[in-house]
């Protein structure tokens, strides 16, 4: 995963903590909310998908995701999305 470090403008993150699983939601569900295209592709589809139903996003960030994975072409590339809750 590429971490643009623009977004981290706020937190005080070191890099050696970009692997931990605090980071990598905290990241994604920036990255979903005020990154940019090169930043989504920078994490990548599958992490999105994994990553969706633990993170906290706006209610319309949520349901387009979930709608990109009802995609047939995302389907078959990414399998079924199951939704956590």
């Amino acid at each position: 995963m590429l971490v643009n470090k623009n977004l981290l403008w706020d937190y005080d993150w070191k890099e050696e903590q970009y692997e931990t699983e605090e980071f990598k939601q905290w990241y994604i569900a920036r990255v979903l909310s005020r990154g940019s295209t090169e930043d989504v592709q920078g994490v990548g589809i599958g992490l999105i998908k994994e990553y969706l139903p633990k993170i906290a996003i706006p209610k319309r960030i949520r349901e387009y995701w979930e709608f990109v994975f009802t995609l047939p072409i995302i389907k078959h590339q990414y399998g079924e999305y199951h939704d956590a809750t």
